[in-house]
């Protein structure tokens, strides 16, 4: 790996790619002084509840997401871009997935496939760095088997915890759903599956961290329910719910990665969540909880469904579709973990297990956040 590095001054960055910046060395970092008091960007209350996902112009044209380098970057240092791709000098790209090399815009790939492809198979192209291995199987779809060869999965950076798995959990289960984005994380299916679990077994809380749409207002008057507005800072999160909580409940339609997945997996959470994109590298079905299969989704495998095709329409799409047997396999992946202690610790300590093996941070690769791949 070259010496330094250069990170591209994104106006947006979240927590993620903060932690990439502030886990790289120092001494190797051109400009580390772009993270200096900056905390990761999150979707607002006002764009969660929006009928229509906010998009921006470069989304709708048909573009090419390329960046020109920035003029205070050494000729001779890589710089790190996150879904772009850089027009002159070298370079090291980070993506959730392949569709960021045309601002997301998926029409628009095919019109640039080959360009992307030459460019990330040149030598100006240091590292093609991927979020997860559906990114990955994504890319050599898309652009063939050398640039699947020359990519490489780093996954998020989380910390190790010091978490320890009760031999016994005494009292209600905790449960908790944790998404700005309400409708298209599948709060509305997992609000009625709560409903039907609780009624028959009522052992269990469901804390719910979210923009709250008004209409559900009424649905989440109940006990053994309580929901807190999507406010917490990612520390406050960490304390007061993934420490004192059993399982996480990640019931999503859309998503590139599901970072707070792994975050679950690192305080040893039990999960159930959908076999969306990368999930499945995290969550398995009997091993550390419920994988289960999502009855709208915006990817088909590691490529775009229809539904992607038509995102600015995907709530209303979400609103039309049958989630009732999703909402049945959620009850009894509830009713199955609040009804058996024992299935719940062993799905506790395989999540802790599962990530300190494939997703801890390495002490002798301290450089970069990367997981099983190299």
């Amino acid at each position: 790996m070259d010496p330094k590095v250069f990170f591209y001054p994104h106006a947006y960055l979240r927590d993620r790619h903060l932690d990439t910046i502030r886990r790289w060395p120092a001494d190797r970092v051109v400009n580390p002084e772009i993270v200096a008091k900056r905390r990761g960007e999150q979707v607002s209350r006002e764009k969660a509840l929006s009928a229509r996902p906010s998009t921006s112009w470069i989304q709708r044209v048909p573009l090419l997401n390329v960046k020109r380098r920035p003029k205070s970057a050494p000729d001779e240092v890589p710089v790190y871009v996150w879904g772009g791709l850089l027009l002159t000098g070298p370079f090291i790209v980070d993506v959730d997935n392949p569709y960021a090399f045309t601002g997301y815009n998926l029409r628009a790939l095919p019109l640039y496939r080959n360009v992307i492809r030459a460019i990330l198979r040149s030598d100006r192209c240091r590292e093609i760095r991927c979020m997860s291995e559906a990114c990955r199987l994504g890319l050599r779809k898309l652009f063939g088997e050398e640039v699947y060869q020359k990519a490489v999965v780093h996954y998020p950076y989380m910390p190790a915890r010091d978490a320890i798995v009760p031999a016994a959990t005494s009292g209600p289960v905790r449960f908790v759903y944790i998404s700005t984005q309400f409708e298209i994380k599948g709060g509305a299916a997992l609000l009625k599956a709560f409903h039907a679990a609780y009624a028959q077994e009522p052992n269990f809380h469901l804390d719910m961290i979210t923009h709250l749409p008004p209409e559900f207002e009424e649905a989440v008057r109940s006990p053994g329910l309580t929901v807190h507005p999507a406010n917490f800072s990612r520390e406050q999160i960490a304390e007061q719910f993934f420490s004192k909580c059993d399982v996480l409940i990640h019931p999503t339609y859309v998503e590139s990665f599901g970072l707070v997945v792994l975050e679950a997996l690192s305080f040893g959470l039990a999960v159930i969540g959908t076999d969306v994109y990368a999930i499945n590298e995290m969550v398995e079905t009997g091993f550390n909880g419920s994988l289960l299969p999502a009855p709208i989704s915006v990817w088909d495998g590691v490529l775009p469904s229809r539904h992607f095709y038509d995102y600015d329409n995907i709530k209303q799409h979400i609103h039309e579709t049958d989630t009732t047997a999703l909402q049945a396999k959620l009850t009894a992946s509830i009713l199955e973990i609040v009804r058996d202690r024992e299935r719940l610790r062993r799905y506790r300590l395989n999540s802790l297990e599962r990530f300190r093996s494939r997703f801890a941070p390495r002490a002798d690769d301290a450089s970069i956040p990367i997981g099983a791949e190299r």
